[in-house]
């Protein structure tokens, strides 16, 4: 009989795993869960914030995608997860059995401060991301003081940067930067921290690109409040301090979500609801469980003033869904090799003209290799890289050959290496 894999998340993370199964056992069942009807781009949805992309350019619909590549496709968000019975059970009311199941659902969005999901917004979804297009619409027929930043307990920070450096250069472009003051206010112990500790010399670099851009910055407070013209935050000392705002967009923290949760304390992890994996992205109680993406439960890589979180980066991503395929498989076969990420990352963060890319091998410390570059040309790379991923999904394959080999002779990267043992935090050396 055929062992049934569930795959709960349409996105990255989801649909990297699933296309990976595919490619590695021709005989699985495999059924993809999601509420939302389409993939979409994440890394995009800055863009399609600014007008600068339209959704149907970053986004494929599932239904008629999935099944071309043998997988099934529900299309219904899940409610609860009984990892006893091994089964997933929908809002819709179906009951689906499971050999094993693969979360991916991405997070919860939790907009923590007051005021903030009222007057503020994000760029976290596609529908958030269209919203912010049409308040920027109006807002350049009356243009006024913008806020950009992240709430405590943020651990993606890329997105807050890259609108930042955008907006400036649509402002620019439409002749009004001079009408707008810019501030970045983040619970960063200092920008371009990332959650990270800093990626070589992150700091430095952030620092100056703001400069050169007018962009006020303020590093290691916390945002207590959003009002419909001000964002107000507090530093380490309580001390209250008002930025005016006629228009915001603050990062909200990730958590897990109610489904995850529905699991119990074995599977989600109390503090934050995210799937508590090993290193090889493995449940360590529930073995045929796997968590990919930013769901899973990786902490922070120090302890901050304010908290942060690490963030999970899409080639981190693609990463972990490659090693969960791999570890199903292999399970399913007998076959004792076990695999964990290498949770390597090239981020290119785009400022419209010119772009920044950093490349971090591991991306948690310590790592092995940091490299970073600015120009032009990564504006250009990082479109041409959209295009290309949407190729790689709409094509049903995630780990092309050459570009395994491309990375690894260009870079040294291997996605994947062999664990003798799995136990231990995610990212920690095997």
């Amino acid at each position: 009989m055929k062992k049934h894999v569930v795959v709960l998340g349409g996105g990255i993370g989801g649909i990297a795993t699933a296309y990976n199964l595919r490619r590695l056992d021709k005989d699985l069942k495999i059924t993809v869960v999601s509420g939302r009807p389409y993939f979409g781009f994440t890394p995009s949805y800055p863009h399609l914030a600014l007008g600068w992309r339209k959704f149907e350019d970053i986004s494929l619909p599932l239904a008629g995608l999935l099944p071309k590549h043998g997988i099934e496709f529900i299309n219904e968000d899940g409610e609860s997860i009984d990892p006893d019975a091994n089964k997933l059970k929908t809002k819709g009311g179906k009951e689906i059995e499971y050999d094993y199941l693969v979360i991916a659902t991405g997070p919860k969005l939790v907009f923590g401060v007051e005021g903030q999901e009222q007057y503020s917004t994000s760029v976290c979804t596609a529908e958030h991301a269209v919203e912010l297009q049409k308040k920027l619409e109006e807002f350049y027929k009356n243009p006024g003081p913008v806020v950009v930043g992240a709430i405590p307990g943020v651990s993606c920070f890329g997105p807050a940067y890259e609108f930042a450096f955008m907006l400036h250069h649509e402002l620019k472009k439409k002749g009004i930067r001079h009408k707008v003051s810019i501030t970045y206010i983040t619970s960063e112990p200092y920008v371009g921290h990332l959650g990270l500790g800093g990626v070589g010399p992150s700091r430095r670099l952030m620092e100056d690109l703001m400069a050169e851009r007018s962009i006020n910055f303020v590093a290691n407070v916390k945002v207590v409040k959003v009002e419909s013209d001000k964002v107000i935050y507090e530093d380490l000392n309580g001390k209250t301090y008002e930025a005016l705002a006629k228009l915001s967009m603050l990062m909200p923290r990730f958590m897990g979500p109610e489904v995850v949760a529905s699991a119990g304390d074995k599977v989600a992890n109390p503090p934050n609801k995210m799937v508590i994996v090993n290193r090889c992205f493995q449940n360590p109680t529930y073995k045929n469980i796997y968590g990919v993406g930013v769901v899973t439960a990786i902490p922070p890589v120090e302890q901050t003033p304010i908290p942060t979180g690490a963030p999970k980066t899409g080639m981190m991503i693609e990463q972990m869904a490659l090693a969960a395929a791999h570890n199903i498989v292999n399970d399913i076969r007998n076959n004792p090799d076990r695999y964990a990420p290498e949770l390597s990352a090239i981020c290119i963060a785009d400022m419209g003209g010119d772009a920044m890319v950093f490349f971090a091998d591991p991306v948690l410390p310590p790592r092995s290799t940091v490299i970073y570059r600015k120009g032009a040309l990564f504006h250009y790379i990082k479109s041409a890289f959209e295009r290309y991923f949407m190729w790689k999904v709409k094509n049903g394959n995630m780990a092309p050959w050459f570009e395994e080999k491309g990375l690894e002779l260009l870079l040294k990267v291997h996605p994947l290496h062999l664990c003798a043992n799995c136990s231990g935090s995610p990212g920690s050396a095997c």
